[in-house]
C-alpha cells in the first residue's frame, strides 16, 4: 500500500471516530435529589422525613412543611431496619421518584393532587411546570422584594398611621388581630438586614414574608382615614409638591400589589389573604368597586389554597405541644375562621349590591363559625371563654352579628333567578318572616330602639353608637333585595320594599350626622343611601297613585340624600358620580307626584310622625330614637299585617303574589278627578305607557352595579330651560332626634316647575332596564 493510500485510509478512519463520539451524547450528570423538606433543606437541618417532620413542628411551621419527592418517607432506624417491610435503606430513599407535576394547584393536602401525591408514581416532572418552592435565592427577585419595601416610610410613620388604621377601620369588621400585627412588626424591624441582601424573602418564615404587603395596604388605607389637624405630620411623606394623600395611598397600595405579585401564590399564608382584603376594602373606599368585586374573589380563592375554608385544616394541638404552644394554635384556629367569615360575608353582600354572581356557596361548606370572646392582649396565656351577656360585646361580637344578618341573603339570590313570577310566592312570604324574626333577635347593645347603653361610657366600647344604624340597614337592605325583583308586578312587594328602603334612608340619615369629614368615604354610606333611593322613586315614578300617605316623609329623605352626597362629593367619588342621577330621577318623581303634595298646614318637623302612623315598619323609623335618646319609642310590630293601613292604594292578602293590573301604573288619569290631579302630570296625556304594558319585562334594579358596571350617568340634554342648582340649604333641626339636620324649608330641591332642565340617563344599560323607560318621560 502506497504512502498515499496509507494516510487516506488513516484520514476516513479519524473522520469515522469523530463521528462517532459526536453522534454519542455527552455524559448527563446525576442529578441529587433532595429528599428533606423544604424548611430543613433551607435552614440545612436534619429532616426526619415525618409530615410534619419534627423541626417544624418544634417551630409551629408544619403548613410550611413540603417535600420536593412525594409523599416522604420515615428514615429507618439502624438498630431495627429489619424488623419492618416498609422500611427502606438510604440507598431505595435515594431512587424515590419525583413528584408529577402539580398543574399550578396548592400543595394543601386537600386538593386533588394532594391527594394523588400519597400514591407515589414513576415519571419525570414534564417540562415547563412551575416548580413548588419560591425561589428566594434569584438575585433580581431578591433586589425587587428589598427595592419594593424600601418604599415603607419610617417605622414611627408606620407605627402612628398603623393607630390610625385600627382605631377608625379595623373595628368595623374586626379581620386584623392588633397584637398578631404588632408582634410581626418587632420581627421585621428586628431582622438582620443581611438576611434579605444574601438569602432573600426565601429565607423568611411565610407569614414575615408578605407582612410588607399588607403594610403597605393597611397604610393606604389609613392615609385616607387621616384625622383632621394630623395632615402636617405625614407631610413629609410626599414626594413631590402638588402630591395628594390619596396619591400616596394609592402608591402604597400598588406597592403591597407589587409584593404580592412577587412572591406568586407558592407558600402563601393567611398574610397574603390579609393583604388582598384590606386591598379590596382600600378600593371600595376609593370607589373603584368593580375592581374591588374582583379582589374579594381572588383573596377567597387564596384563602382556600391555605385551607382556610376547612376545619380539619386549621392548626390542631398536640399531645407534645406545651399550654403556650397549645393555646396559641387555638387562637390562630379562632383568627383563620374570623377571616373567612368576613370574606364569605362580603362576598355575599356584594354580590347581592351589585347583581354579580358570588365566589362560594357556604352552604355546602361545614365551616365552624369563631367564638363570641374576648381577645385577650397576649393569646399564649389566655384561653378561649365565650363571652357572657353581662360581658361588654366586642368588635368581634358586630363581626358575628352582621354574618348572622348577611346570611339569608344566599337564599335571596337563589329566589331571584326564578324571575319575577317565582313558582311558589310562599318563599318569599317565609323569607321575609325570617328577615323580621332575626331582626328581633338583634343583640340589645346593637338595637337602633331602646338599646342597651350601659356599655357606651367604656373606652373599649367607643364603637358602639356607630354600629347602631349600620346594623339594622342591613336587615333592612335583605328585606328590600328580596322583593326587588317584584315591586314592578306585585303591590305587597311595592310595599314592604319601600318601608325597606325608608328604614335604610333613616339609618343613614343617623349614621351621617356621627361621621366625621374624613370618613365620609365609607361604602356603606353610599350604597345604603342611592339603592333605597333609586327604589323608592322607581315605585313613585311607576305607580304615583299608591302610597300617597308616605309621601311627605319621602320627599324630605329624597331632599337630605341630595344634601348629604352634596357633602360627600368631595371626598367620595361614587357620591360624586351618582349626585347627577339623584337629580335628575328627583326631578321625574316630583312630576309624577306633582309639586304640591305636600298637606298644606304641616311644616316639615311635622311631618313623619303623623303622616306614617298606619305603618308598622315605615311609620316607625320616622320615630327612631338617637343612640343615646332616652325617649320611649313608638309601637313597632313588623310581623303585624294589621298595621298596614286602611289606604284603598295597599294590595289585599288576597292580592298577594299575583301581578298587578295597568290601572295602577302609567295611564293617564281621568279629567274629571280629584282637584289635585292638577299638578300632576299622569293628569294628562302628555305620557303614558301603553295600557297592556308588561312590567314584568323590566330588569330588576341594581343602581350600584350600574354606577359602577355600566358608567350610569345623568346629564342635562339641553332640550328644556336650565337653571342652577342651589349649593346648600337652611338648616332646621329634625322633629324628635335631636340632630341638627340640613333640610329645605321651602319646596323641593330645584323646585321650580318649568325652571327645570332636561335630566336624561346615560350609559350602557340595555332597553329593557329601568333607565331606558325613565329617559322616555318628559321633566319639563
Amino acid at each position: 500500500m502506497s504512502a498515499a493510500e496509507t494516510a487516506e485510509t488513516d484520514v476516513q478512519m479519524d473522520d469515522k471516530a469523530n463521528q462517532e463520539v459526536h453522534a454519542k451524547a455527552p455524559p448527563r450528570k446525576r442529578r441529587r435529589i433532595v429528599i428533606s423538606c423544604t424548611e430543613c433543606h433551607r435552614r440545612k437541618q436534619k429532616c426526619d422525613r415525618k409530615m410534619p417532620c419534627t423541626n417544624c413542628v418544634s417551630r409551629n411551621k408544619e403548613s410550611a412543611c413540603q417535600y420536593e419527592t412525594g409523599t416522604p418517607l420515615a428514615r429507618p432506624d439502624r438498630k431495627g431496619s429489619s424488623q419492618s417491610g416498609n422500611d427502606h435503606s438510604p440507598e431505595s430513599i435515594e431512587t424515590i421518584p419525583i413528584k408529577s407535576a402539580d398543574f399550578g394547584y396548592s400543595t394543601n393536602s386537600a386538593s386533588t393532587l394532594g391527594i394523588l401525591r400519597k400514591i407515589e408514581g414513576n415519571g419525570e416532572p414534564l417540562a415547563g411546570m412551575p416548580s413548588e418552592a419560591f425561589d428566594g435565592d434569584n438575585f433580581g427577585v431578591r433586589e425587587r422584594y428589598k427595592t419594593l419595601i424600601r418604599l415603607l416610610p419610617a417605622r414611627t410613620y408606620v407605627e402612628k398611621l398603623a393607630d390610625i388604621y385600627f382605631r377608625d377601620i379595623n373595628w368595623q369588621y374586626f379581620t386584623i388581630d392588633e397584637p398578631v400585627f404588632r408582634a410581626l412588626m418587632e420581627q421585621w424591624y428586628n431582622m438582620p438586614f443581611n438576611v434579605l441582601t444574601n438569602s432573600g424573602p426565601q429565607a423568611l418564615d411565610p407569614m414575615l414574608r408578605a407582612y410588607p404587603a399588607l403594610m403597605f395596604q393597611m397604610l393606604a388605607s389609613a392615609l385616607l382615614y387621616l384625622p383632621e389637624g394630623t395632615e402636617e405630620t405625614f407631610e413629609s411623606l410626599k414626594y413631590t409638591s402638588n402630591m395628594t394623600f390619596d396619591d400616596l395611598a394609592f402608591d402604597y397600595s400598588e406597592s403591597g400589589v407589587a409584593i404580592l405579585s412577587l412572591l406568586g401564590k407558592r407558600q402563601m399564608s393567611i398574610m397574603t389573604v390579609l393583604a388582598g382584603w384590606v386591598r379590596a376594602a382600600f378600593l371600595k373606599y376609593t370607589g373603584m368597586v368593580t375592581e374591588a368585586w374582583h379582589q374579594v374573589g381572588t383573596s377567597i380563592r387564596d384563602a382556600q389554597e391555605i385551607g382556610l375554608h376547612r376545619d380539619q385544616l386549621d392548626p390542631q394541638p398536640s399531645a407534645d405541644d406545651s399550654t403556650e404552644e397549645a393555646l396559641e394554635k387555638m387562637w390562630m384556629a379562632q383568627s383563620r375562621r374570623r377571616v373567612w367569615m368576613n370574606l364569605l360575608g362580603w362576598d355575599l353582600h356584594t354580590g347581592a349590591v351589585l347583581g354579580r354572581p358570588t365566589s362560594v356557596d357556604f352552604r355546602i361548606m361545614n365551616r365552624s363559625l369563631p367564638v363570641d370572646s374576648l381577645i385577650p392582649k397576649d393569646r399564649r396565656k389566655s384561653p378561649i371563654v365565650s363571652r357572657g351577656e353581662n360581658d361588654p360585646p366586642t368588635p368581634l361580637t358586630r363581626a358575628i352579628w352582621s354574618w348572622e344578618a348577611m346570611r339569608p341573603l344566599r337564599d335571596i339570590l337563589d329566589l331571584e333567578k326564578e324571575g319575577p313570577f317565582p313558582k311558589d310566592f310562599s318563599k318569599v312570604e317565609r323569607i321575609h318572616q325570617e328577615l323580621l324574626d332575626l331582626q328581633a333577635r338583634t343583640p340589645p347593645p346593637f338595637r337602633l330602639e331602646n338599646p342597651d347603653t350601659r356599655f357606651d361610657d367604656l373606652p373599649e366600647c367607643w364603637w358602639l353608637p356607630f354600629v347602631r344604624p349600620t346594623l339594622p340597614q342591613l336587615i333592612s337592605f335583605n328585606i328590600m333585595a328580596l322583593h326587588r325583583p317584584y315591586v314592578f308586578t306585585r303591590g305587597t312587594s311595592r310595599h314592604e320594599a319601600l318601608k325597606a328602603s325608608l328604614d335604610m334612608l333613616e339609618a343613614q340619615r343617623l349614621y351621617f350626622s356621627l361621621l366625621k369629614p374624613q370618613q365620609h368615604k365609607t361604602f356603606t354610606l353610599f350604597f345604603g343611601t342611592f339603592d333605597a333611593i333609586i327604589m323608592i322613586a322607581s315605585i313613585y315614578i311607576l305607580f304615583p297613585k299608591e302610597h300617597s300617605e308616605l309621601l311627605p316623609k319621602v320627599r324630605q329623605h329624597f331632599e337630605w340624600a341630595i344634601e348629604r352626597f352634596e357633602k360627600m362629593s368631595n371626598r367620595n367619588r361614587l357620591a360624586q358620580a351618582a349626585l347627577g342621577v339623584l337629580r335628575a330621577i328627583y326631578i321625574r318623581f316630583k312630576k309624577a307626584v306633582g309639586g304640591g303634595f305636600l298637606i298644606k298646614g304641616n311644616s316639615y318637623s311635622e311631618v313623619g310622625g303623623s303622616c306614617t302612623s298606619g305603618s308598622a315598619t315605615a311609620g316607625s323609623s320616622s320615630d327612631m330614637q338617637t343612640p343615646n335618646s332616652a325617649s320611649e319609642p313608638s309601637s313597632h310590630n313588623p310581623s303585624s299585617a294589621s298595621n298596614i293601613g286602611t289606604s284603598s292604594t295597599l294590595p289585599t292578602t288576597t292580592e298577594r303574589g299575583g301581578s298587578v293590573s295597568s290601572g295602577t301604573g302609567l295611564t293617564p288619569a281621568s279629567a274629571s278627578g280629584s282637584g289635585a290631579d292638577h299638578n300632576n302630570i299622569f293628569a294628562s296625556a302628555d305620557w303614558s305607557l301603553p295600557t297592556d304594558f308588561d312590567f314584568s319585562s323590566i330588569m330588576p334594579m341594581y343602581p350600584m352595579g350600574d354606577i359602577a358596571y355600566n358608567d350610569l350617568t345623568a346629564i342635562p340634554s339641553g332640550d328644556g330651560p336650565s337653571a342652577p342648582w342651589p349649593d346648600a340649604y337652611p338648616t332646621t333641626t329634625a322633629a324628635g332626634s335631636g340632630l341638627s339636620i340640613n333640610v329645605p324649608t321651602s319646596g323641593p330641591v330645584g323646585a321650580g316647575g318649568d325652571d327645570q332642565p332636561a335630566w336624561q340617563f346615560g350609559g350602557e344599560f340595555g332597553n329593557d332596564t329601568l333607565w331606558t323607560i325613565l329617559n322616555q318621560f318628559p321633566t319639563y
